[in-house]
């Protein structure tokens, strides 16, 4: 959210209900438009899979083009984002009936995912960051995992970017020993020194009644 409004774009971002979290991201809202950031941000207090409301309650000013709407108009918050982030640690991704105590959550990946792709607006992107080791040992794969949920919700996928955590030192990967591991985690595991990036894109009214019509051609052929 800091990148993007130094970048001059408006930008909000979901935080949670800690206090704390949301005075230091205020903190440092307010130090980067010290520093001349110009895009509009805005901290929305609440769980991701709530952001179509968060934006409707918490957001009106940034969702609104105040060129051609009155103060009085509301802005609905369905197709407005042009690119949205998540992040889908494994924990999201086990789902609800895989929980136990250890992995107890309140919504899982599809919740966030659904919520995100209701706010993108056609042609916009969204992307996935996810992290396996949580999931070492289990057999399952958040990346493949992820692309199958965006799938289902009429995203399409566009680029799988491979996030380095670690610098590269005369053509090795330098895992620093001073990198904290997952709470809990076997010492003797791999250490994970990547996150898969996963980019995907709404179709637009047009590209969708396309792949409408060549799927009724084929079946008509």
């Amino acid at each position: 959210m800091l990148e993007a409004i130094r970048q001059e774009r408006n930008a909000a971002g979901v935080i949670g209900h800690d206090v704390d979290d949301f005075r230091e991201l205020d903190q440092r809202v307010q130090s980067a438009h010290a520093d001349g950031a110009a895009g509009e941000a805005v901290l929305l207090r609440g769980d991701p899979p709530q952001l179509p409301r968060l934006l409707a309650a918490q957001a009106d000013s940034l969702l609104r083009d105040r060129r051609q709407l009155h103060p009085a108009v509301g802005v609905h918050p369905g197709g407005s984002a042009d690119l949205i982030l998540v992040f889908l640690p494994a924990v999201l991704l086990l789902g609800r009936q895989e929980n136990t105590r250890r992995w107890h959550t309140r919504f899982d990946a599809l919740d966030v995912l659904s919520a995100a792709a209701t706010v993108l607006r056609p042609g916009g992107y969204l992307v996935a960051v996810s992290t396996g080791d949580e999931l070492h040992g289990s057999g399952r794969d958040p990346g493949s995992e992820t692309v199958s949920l965006c799938a289902e919700l009429g995203l399409r996928y566009w680029q799988h970017i491979v996030a380095l955590l670690v610098p590269i030192d005369d053509g090795q990967l330098k895992a620093s020993p001073r990198r904290r591991r997952r709470r809990g985690a076997d010492p003797t595991s791999p250490q994970i020194v990547h996150q898969n990036v996963h980019v995907f894109r709404k179709p637009t009214a047009a590209e969708t009644r396309t792949a409408s019509q060549n799927i009724n051609t084929r079946r008509a052929a």
